[in-house]
């Protein structure tokens, strides 16, 4: 593995994108978005995004420190009544560069950050035709609760979409507050 994952920042915004449409190009029966109106392509929106919390996108760089060979967000649920669950998407690693750890490494990134906010679940799905992905994910502890039929349709082709979901035990010192901002405050926990 070349390096380890580091947390984006408004100011990646441009690697991301490229990474992105790689993303979208590559397997597209794996990502909601199409290379034609995808909004993780704006980098104004992309940015803005980075700057959000509770979410983050980790990513793993190449030797020449400017190309990213892959990427996973997490993102805490918003609303009150699903602040214990987060949910990990756009996980992605570069064909030529699978097989090295790049995508375990991104995996535990995020599922240490969504720990760390005091999160209970995490929640993923994977395309039935990505069964590298979702082997990975069970070696994580992934377990599967449904199957949607048919779910990503690209061409005349379609998909089943795997849920996933993983019960975590919270870092100590983590605790979900109540309120309008609901933040999280953690004594011990790492910060993303």
């Amino acid at each position: 593995m070349t390096g380890a994952p580091f947390r984006l920042m408004p100011e990646d915004a441009e690697r991301f994108v490229r990474l992105r449409r790689a993303m979208l190009e590559s397997e597209p029966w794996a990502f909601a978005g199409n290379p034609e109106d995808d909004e993780a392509l704006d980098r104004t929106r992309v940015a803005a995004r980075f700057a959000e919390t509770p979410a983050a996108t980790f990513a793993v760089e190449g030797e020449n420190r400017g190309e990213l060979w892959g990427a996973a967000s997490v993102a805490r649920g918003r609303e009150p009544k699903f602040a214990h669950r987060a949910r990990i998407w756009g996980v992605f690693v570069d064909p030529a560069q699978r097989r090295r750890g790049l995508g375990n490494a991104l995996m535990s990134a995020a599922i240490d950050t969504a720990r760390s906010w005091g999160v209970e679940y995490l929640d993923l799905s994977v395309s039935d035709r990505s069964p590298e992905a979702r082997r990975l994910y069970e070696r994580l502890g992934f377990r599967v609760w449904g199957r949607e039929p048919e779910a990503t349709a690209h061409g005349s082709e379609r998909y089943d979409e795997i849920h996933m979901t993983l019960k975590l035990e919270p870092s100590r010192g983590a605790r979900i507050e109540s309120g309008p901002e609901r933040k999280v405050q953690a004594d011990d926990a790492a910060s993303a």
